[in-house]
């Protein structure tokens, strides 16, 4: 009888690793699936994980094994307890976080609000300008 190879600890970790370098496209994929459709079923999760796995490059058989294991469980508490779960697992076990996602998100937002504070201020000058000519105008009519 054949054992099952033995994961070390640096595997594990390198795996992590690997699974934490694609979790914002996978967190993206469900979002983006669960905009359009609500819930995704199996085969629609599926399709997710592969867009994710996508990213992974070419990895050995054992590699390939111990992250399409992580994928599996993921997938599993996603369908049983819902995606909250399984972010809260992916976070507790591989520290994911949608961190890289959310600031790649904020980053139109925060040029958005550089591009309004300009805006303002130019408005804010323009509003000078118009505050002094009446100004003027009102103190000519004050001394004639």
């Amino acid at each position: 009888m054949e054992q099952p190879p033995t994961i070390t600890m640096e595997d594990m970790l390198n795996e992590a690793a690997l699974f934490q370098s694609v979790y914002p496209d996978l967190i993206h994929e469900i979002e983006r699936g669960e905009r359009t459709r609500g819930k995704l079923n199996e085969f629609q999760l599926l399709q997710a994980i592969a867009h994710a796995k996508s990213g992974l490059g070419i990895l050995n058989y054992e590699r390939r094994q111990i992250i399409n294991a992580i994928f599996d469980v993921f997938s599993v508490i996603y369908h049983t307890d819902g995606r909250p779960t399984a972010e809260v697992w992916a976070s507790q076990n591989f520290g994911c976080t949608l961190q890289e996602t959310r600031k790649a998100d904020t980053t139109e937002v925060e040029n958005r609000i550089h591009e309004l504070t300009l805006l303002i201020q130019m408005k804010e000058s323009e509003l000078l300008q118009i505050y002094r000519e009446l100004h003027m105008l009102r103190q000519y009519l004050d001394d004639h």
